[in-house]
């Protein structure tokens, strides 16, 4: 079972588009996925509620960071994605968490305690953190085997991947086990380039500027098919089979199953 969550220091850069398109990138391929979402704002949320799917009564990582002990179990969309939803008030928990003993480690504490059982029921976990350092952001890091950070085409899109590179390094020295003296923070760093446009003065130095990152492992353009799909709440292969695009936007379908696989494979 592998950890991926996808984190971005501001918003608006297509953090939760891009976790949920990966999910169903991996559904359409039939591994088990579970989805977390820890942003307040709830855009994950309300992308998997329907008229068939309420999450009223359900598990929400607002219980589960209230109480790490909690054996309820996560909410089933269909055979290969399970989900846990955000709550309006999350943003609010931040403050009676942090007189938490290991308030960092909240999350990881759930994740040991069920390690079994999701390891048995999940091939991959995709988090939506929210868009902010935060304790809940924290939280997120602390379980995560690799961190996806989308940027996009503005000065602070392009400079807030030093935030992200300090921040979970800082993170890193600071959340460690006290005997061993070994960090609780293991994630690999990802960056993504997204909503690239073509042909625009910004898009082409934000392509240059790129260069000068490491790690970068794919450049996404601004398409209004992926808006197109998300209103549909449908993944991208999705939509385009029932739009019957498959064929018109091959090159582009093509373009992101190769970043998608890039993710897996970093």
């Amino acid at each position: 079972m592998e950890v991926i969550s996808f984190m971005a220091i501001k918003g608006g850069v297509g953090k939760t588009t891009m976790a949920f398109q990966l999910a169903k990138f991996l559904q359409d391929r039939k591994k088990k996925v579970l989805l977390i979402d820890m942003d307040g704002q709830k855009s994950l949320t309300g992308t998997f509620e329907s008229e068939n799917v309420s999450f009223k009564n359900s598990l929400s990582i607002s219980d589960i960071l209230s109480n790490p002990s909690i054996t309820e179990e996560e909410t089933a969309i269909n055979d290969f994605i399970s989900f846990i939803p955000s709550v309006s008030n999350l943003d609010n928990l931040t403050d009676l968490l942090s007189i938490k003993p290991n308030k960092e480690l909240l999350l990881f504490m759930w994740f040991s305690r069920n390690i079994d059982r999701l390891e048995k029921s999940y091939e991959y976990v995709i988090i939506d953190l929210p868009p902010a350092w935060n304790l809940l952001t924290k939280n997120g890091v602390a379980v995560s085997d690799k961190i996806i950070s989308p940027l996009d085409p503005s000065r602070f899109g392009y400079e807030s991947h030093i935030k992200v590179l300090q921040s979970i390094a800082t993170l890193k020295k600071e959340v460690v086990d006290p005997v061993s003296g070994k960090s609780y923070i293991t994630a690999t760093v990802n960056f993504l380039g997204n909503r690239v446009k073509h042909n625009t003065k910004t898009s082409k130095e934000f392509l240059s500027a790129l260069k000068g990152i490491d790690n970068v492992i794919g450049i996404i353009p601004e398409k209004e098919l992926i808006n197109a799909s998300m209103l549909e709440k449908l993944g991208i292969e999705e939509y385009l089979r029932k739009e019957e695009k498959l064929k018109e936007q091959e090159k582009f379908l093509i373009l992101i199953n190769d970043i998608f696989s890039n993710i897996l494979e970093a």
